[in-house]
């Protein structure tokens, strides 16, 4: 964010940064604390018809993943309902759609196989698809079960796509978690609310321009970005460090620097 934009938008913040007589070295735990004490206004990208077309956005992306992810979930759907339905004829396109999105699951379940296997790795994706298409594959068995109307197809078609899908989910469980270990990734400081987190992101980044203005802060364009992507209230790490460490914390920012524990996670 500009100067010029954070004075449009949060012109309280820029004049306090302006006119702050700020310790030289600047105290970064001191100013990301003062500016997540305040309270900032809405963004400009905040207005409600932003957040109508978020809304639809994801409303079109869970309907896009439906065939895919969600098949399995359909497909008991279908089944339940044709099962439900009297008669032979009124039946069979309830089972025809759940054959069609069984087959849809049973390939959702070897491609997360490939997908493990390449990797060797727990994905948080990879547990989740595979946890509801066990389970909804699996109740889809049990719906069916009795039932003349659904053939031979549509029963192996389940049990295939629900063990497969029980596979990977052991292999999932039993591999290692995908990234760092957890201890490494610095808890959540600030706000809980994303709105509020990414304007205290984005006042902190509008006063950091502004000290680099004002010749508090000795920052090329690297270091300037390295800062701005700091994990919000953790700007206090580089406060009494040397050079050597200053520099290490700013690099590493993405992946940890140290290891974390439950006392990092107070709010700064």
């Amino acid at each position: 964010m500009a100067r010029a934009q954070l004075d449009e938008w949060a012109p309280d913040v820029a004049e306090w940064a302006r006119a702050e007589d700020f310790p030289r070295p600047v105290r970064w735990g001191e100013i990301e604390a003062a500016i997540l004490a305040r309270k900032l206004p809405r963004l400009p990208e905040e207005a409600w018809w932003v957040s109508a077309i978020g809304a639809v956005g994801w409303i079109v992306v869970v309907l896009l993943a439906l065939p895919t992810f969600g098949s399995p979930v359909v497909g008991l759907a279908l089944a339940a309902v044709g099962s439900a339905a009297e008669g032979g004829s009124s039946a069979e396109p309830w089972f025809v759609g759940a054959r069609f999105f069984f087959v849809l699951a049973t390939g959702l379940g070897v491609s997360l196989f490939v997908d493990w296997w390449q990797s060797r790795r727990r994905g948080v994706l990879q547990l989740a698809s595979s946890g509801l298409t066990a389970v909804a594959s699996g109740a889809a068995f049990v719906v069916v079960q009795g039932e003349a109307r659904v053939g031979l197809w549509l029963p192996l078609l389940m049990l295939s796509a629900a063990m497969v899908s029980v596979v990977v989910f052991v292999l999932g469980l039993s591999s290692t978690p995908e990234g760092r270990p957890k201890k490494r990734k610095p808890p959540r400081r600030g706000p809980r609310s994303a709105a509020r987190r990414d304007r205290a992101l984005r006042a902190r980044e509008g006063v950091l321009q502004i000290l680099v203005g004002r010749g508090l802060v000795n920052a090329d364009q690297d270091d300037q970005v390295r800062l701005r992507e700091m994990p919000l209230g953790y700007w206090s790490e580089l406060d009494g460090v040397d050079e050597a460490e200053w520099r290490r914390i700013l690099e590493l920012r993405h992946v940890g620097w140290r290891d974390f524990d439950a006392s990092d996670s107070h709010l700064p």
